[in-house]
C-alpha cells in the first residue's frame, strides 16, 4: 500500500496529512509484521488479534470473527482493512462482516492459496495471495 495522502482542516488551515487510520485483523506475528511496516511507512495502524498485546487504545484484544468484538474496534473509521487470519475460509468471513456491517473503503484480504484470488476479488474484496507473494520475494533473492 502506497502512502496516499489528503488534507484535513487543521486550525482553520488545511494540510496534508497521512491517511489516519488502517486495521489489521487477526494474523497473530504476520499481523504484527504488517501494521509494523504500514506504521514505519506513516500510517495510523491499529490491530485486533486474539494475542494483541498493546498499549494502543485504537487496538483491541479479541477474535477478529466476531462481530461484537469487530464493533469495538471502529472500523467504519478505517480507511483500509487488512484482514490477515491463517485461514483463508475465515478471512473470507471476516472480510464479508467488515463490508455488510461497516462502511471500509478497502477490504483487503489475505489467502494462503492463488486458486482462491479470483473468488475473493469477486466477492469485493483487494486479495492478496501470500503465496505468490512470498515466492516472489524468495526468487528476487536467490
Amino acid at each position: 500500500m502506497s502512502l496516499e495522502r489528503r488534507t484535513f482542516p487543521f486550525n482553520g488551515v488545511n494540510r496534508e496529512e497521512p491517511h489516519p487510520h488502517h486495521q489489521v485483523l487477526g494474523g497473530g506475528h504476520v499481523g504484527d509484521a504488517i501494521a509494523d511496516r504500514l506504521r514505519a511507512d506513516g500510517h495510523i495502524v491499529a490491530r485486533v488479534d486474539e494475542t494483541t498485546v498493546t498499549t494502543d487504545e485504537r487496538s483491541v484484544r479479541g477474535d477478529p470473527a466476531t462481530l461484537p468484538t469487530l464493533s469495538s474496534a471502529d472500523l467504519g473509521d478505517a480507511d483500509a482493512v487488512v484482514v490477515a487470519t491463517g485461514s483463508d475460509a475465515r478471512n473470507l468471513l471476516v472480510a464479508q462482516q467488515v463490508r455488510a456491517h461497516f462502511d471500509v473503503e478497502r477490504v483487503l484480504v489475505l489467502t494462503h492459496h492463488p486458486e482462491r484470488v479470483t473468488s475473493i476479488a469477486a466477492a469485493g474484496h483487494e486479495p492478496v495471495c501470500v503465496t505468490t507473494v512470498i515466492a516472489d520475494g524468495v526468487a528476487r533473492h536467490v
